[in-house]
């Protein structure tokens, strides 16, 4: 869990992206476990997130009142699980674990009248990660005794006692399988919720671009104007598609033309290639018609996503080559670049969610790339050698016409 993230919602709550990040993991948290609840608290003990429900997001955490000593020991930076409590009728434990960040180098001088290091090796604590579970093996344990007493006692009523806990057992899994099916929905949608707030970044950062550029560039202040408008539908249509799967409808396909979507994508990251001094190769000869099973709309969102990240892996100075191929009936199209590569045990595992070479990324953007490809019959393939580089490959049906 991100300090960075802590902090981020702590300072603009609900409206901070952290905040989603922190509902995503709590979330999946609890669901995938069986936990009662799982919070995030600020270094003052102050719920940012809980999954009991929003009601209880700037309260005081129940834990400084339930356990108070663990809570206490969390937030001085050391991990710790509770002994047992009751909390409305329910026997629980609690884990806590402290959230660290590194003080700046700067913080780490002692001042003229303080003097003290700092703990935890140059970090401190900004927050703590709280859950709870219950207790349930010392109920079924004291049930176990008794019915081990009956059993000895009178066997007729032991066998009954037996097929009341057999009844018990069946409704128990009835409820947990209602209960991970709601959470496997509540899940789903998080993940739907992160990957259209990703996709949403990218198309704002070029309009905040070219924004920038307008009041600099009079000559060119059409030309950048148009992107900005081109990059606002293309945004709103990437939201209306996402709405659409939410509500569970059928998304409108569509053949389009690789060849002009490259085109498009190409001059529009142009002008980023060059205010970071990096190289963008063209394919040679620029190619005239490419109509594929896949619309436009989406084509560009696959190829931006794959641009942007081989554009932030070369850094500046590097290069990247785009070339365009086509073979019995399908259409490659290839971007290389020359940055440091993939380790073969993160390759393996790339597009799946929240799987990125990245420090700040997600994931998201190459687990959808991947799912708009296969969606149309095609492939994305990867190829990477760390220190050589690595080679992004979409396959795609060619549509006649």
């Amino acid at each position: 869990m991100s300090a960075a993230d802590i902090r981020e919602t702590q300072l603009l709550g609900e409206d901070a992206s952290g905040y989603l990040a922190l509902q995503v993991l709590l979330e999946e948290l609890r669901s995938s476990t069986g936990l009662v609840s799982a919070a995030a608290l600020d270094s003052a003990g102050i719920l940012l997130y809980d999954t009991r429900g929003a009601e209880h997001q700037r309260e005081r955490s129940p834990l400084g009142r339930l356990a108070p000593e663990a809570l206490t020991q969390a937030l001085s930076g050391s991990p710790v699980v509770t002994p047992g409590y009751r909390d409305d009728g329910h026997l629980l434990r609690a884990g806590l674990a402290p959230i660290l960040e590194a003080i700046p180098a700067e913080a780490l001088a002692p001042d003229a009248g303080a003097g003290r290091v700092p703990e935890h090796g140059g970090r401190r604590v900004v927050g703590v990660l709280a859950v709870q579970s219950r207790v349930d093996y010392l109920d079924v344990l004291a049930e176990f005794q008794r019915t081990l007493l009956l059993t000895a006692l009178l066997s007729a009523l032991g066998i009954t006692v037996l097929a009341v806990v057999n009844l018990r057992v069946a409704s128990s899994t009835a409820r947990l399988e209602r209960r991970l099916s709601r959470a496997e929905n509540l899940a789903a949608m998080g993940r739907l919720t992160a990957t259209l707030a990703h996709e949403i970044k990218n198309p704002l950062a070029i309009i905040r671009g070219s924004a920038e550029r307008l009041g600099k560039l009079d000559a060119d202040a059409r030309r950048w104007a148009d992107s900005v408008v081109e990059e606002t539908d293309r945004l709103t249509r990437t939201v209306g598609r996402y709405l659409q799967f939410a509500r569970g409808e059928a998304s409108e396909g569509g053949d389009g033309d690789a060849a002009q979507a490259l085109g498009e994508t190409l001059d529009l990251l142009d002008g980023e290639f060059r205010s970071r001094r990096a190289t963008l190769t063209r394919p040679e000869p620029a190619p005239i018609a490419l109509p594929v099973r896949l619309d436009n709309e989406s084509l560009k969102q696959v190829f931006l996503n794959l641009m942007l990240n081989a554009l932030e892996a070369i850094g500046e100075g590097g290069r990247l080559a785009v070339s365009v191929g086509e073979r019995q009936g399908r259409v490659a199209v290839s971007f290389a670049d020359d940055g440091p590569g993939i380790p073969p045990e993160t390759l393996r595992q790339l597009g799946n969610p929240f799987i990125t070479t990245k420090a700040r990324g997600s994931g998201l953007g190459l687990f959808l790339s991947r799912r708009l490809v296969q969606a149309a019959g095609g492939t994305l393939e990867i190829e990477s050698e760390v220190g050589r580089g690595t080679t992004c490959t979409v396959h795609l049906p060619r549509a006649r016409g």
